[in-house]
């Protein structure tokens, strides 16, 4: 009993110390400079899971790389064969495409309510897109907010155009926002790119080409989405990287320290559209047989989650929450469409709609400019609209609290 005792006082005190430095922002590693693993304060409540046999739910949050058949599924193989006494499950929550400024607001609904222990955040690819510190801090603090036992760890995937800055042990943009909120938090990150990058310099890797050569790994086909070797590649660093923070297991609850960012996204949501207020011209989208949404399918599919569609310009779609942003997810098709956003009276956003992929009608997302805390009305108006086009509206994106206003005129 005495050695029990004097063993629970041990992890109360490393848990305590491990906290205390988290709080006070001691991890001062280099954001600018890439690190293929850094631990930080590990995976303490994963680790002392698996030690205890207890399930773990693993969560992969991310995009296309993240939600293709490969370093996902490789690595929940890993993880069940490097600790068969521990029973894993897996959370796919990653979306085709999409960045950590849709991510923070479908959280709740496609991880959190799912219970991980362990998020893997993938995001550094589909960066750029806009409020990248107010959203992964926002995701961060969702997910302590909702279990501070949840741990986290930044993967960080890479594309073609990040191979220099790679190669010269550079990070990339978004990368170093992630790795300041890493230190911050206490995260570990996980960078992928700098194996392939090497390789590549060193001549035994191919990034982008349509068949293999000989004797060399191909990475990919398009400077993006890994082949199978790729993945694999990606699979045996996370298996390695695990296993240096495999010795940390030690329950402990993460604590949310000051906040980076005053308006980081902590409250967001997905607000339907059909509880939002229509104007008269709006008519639900038949999700089976309509043509523009199953252009692409899966995407449309996990990005709008329904959706109303109008013919005619002057259509509006009314919100009121109490935050600071809001968003609209749409499928651009068919000539340049323009909306305008109304906030409290006053023109936020006049912007034009308009479709990129030929082949496609691909499912996207667009933010209004951030507005003051508080509470807030807003109209989004059809101002343009081709001939013969129809304006498809899926899912509100809300940052902060909405006030739901069913119905139509």
């Amino acid at each position: 009993m005495k050695n029990i005792t004097a063993r629970r006082t041990r992890i109360l005190c490393i848990s305590t110390l491990l906290s205390l430095f988290s709080a006070q922002g001691a991890w001062q590693l280099d954001p600018e400079k890439s690190e293929e693993f850094r631990g930080r304060d590990g995976l303490p409540n994963v680790f002392s899971k698996i030690e205890a046999g207890q399930p773990v739910r693993i969560a992969y949050f991310g995009g296309s790389i993240t939600y293709a058949g490969g370093w996902r599924p490789k690595t929940l193989a890993w993880f069940r064969e490097q600790f068969p006494r521990t029973e894993f499950s897996e959370i796919n929550a990653a979306i085709p495409g999409t960045g950590s400024n849709y991510g923070a607001c479908r959280l709740k609904e496609d991880v959190l309510q799912h219970k991980p222990d362990l998020v893997f955040v993938e995001f550094r690819v589909n960066g750029g897109g806009g409020f990248e510190q107010q959203s992964i801090e926002g995701i961060v603090r969702q997910i302590w907010r909702d279990n501070p036992q949840a741990d986290i760890c930044f993967a960080y995937t890479l594309g073609i155009w990040m191979l220099k800055d790679l190669q010269a042990e550079r990070n990339t943009t978004f990368g170093e926002t992630m790795e300041s909120t890493a230190n911050h938090y206490g995260i570990p990150s996980i960078d992928f790119g700098l194996d392939i990058a090497k390789r590549e310099q060193a001549g035994t890797l191919i990034f982008k080409a349509d068949k293999p050569e000989k004797g060399k790994f191909l990475f990919s086909n398009d400077g993006v989405h890994p082949t199978d070797d790729g993945h694999q590649i990606y699979s045996e660093i996370v298996a390695r990287s695990m296993l240096k923070m495999s010795d940390q297991r030690h329950p402990l609850e993460h604590e949310l320290v000051q906040p980076m960012n005053e308006t980081c996204w902590e409250t967001a949501t997905l607000l339907p559209i059909t509880e939002a207020h229509l104007s008269a011209g709006w008519s639900s989208v038949d999700e089976r047989k309509d043509p523009v949404y199953n252009s692409d399918a899966q995407r449309t599919k996990a990005m709008l989650r329904g959706a109303v569609k109008c013919n005619r310009e002057g259509e509006t779609i009314t919100v009121k929450w109490n935050g600071t942003n809001i968003a609209l997810s749409d499928i651009p098709h068919g000539g340049t469409i323009v909306i305008e956003a109304v906030v409290d009276g006053k023109t936020v956003a006049v912007t034009e709609r308009k479709q990129t992929e030929m082949s496609r009608k691909f499912a996207r997302f667009w933010h209004i400019p951030e507005q003051p805390p508080g509470e807030h009305e807003i109209v989004f108006t059809i101002k343009q609209l081709p001939e013969g086009t129809s304006f498809y509206a899926g899912q509100l994106l809300v940052i902060g609290t909405p006030t739901r206003q069913v119905g139509t005129e």
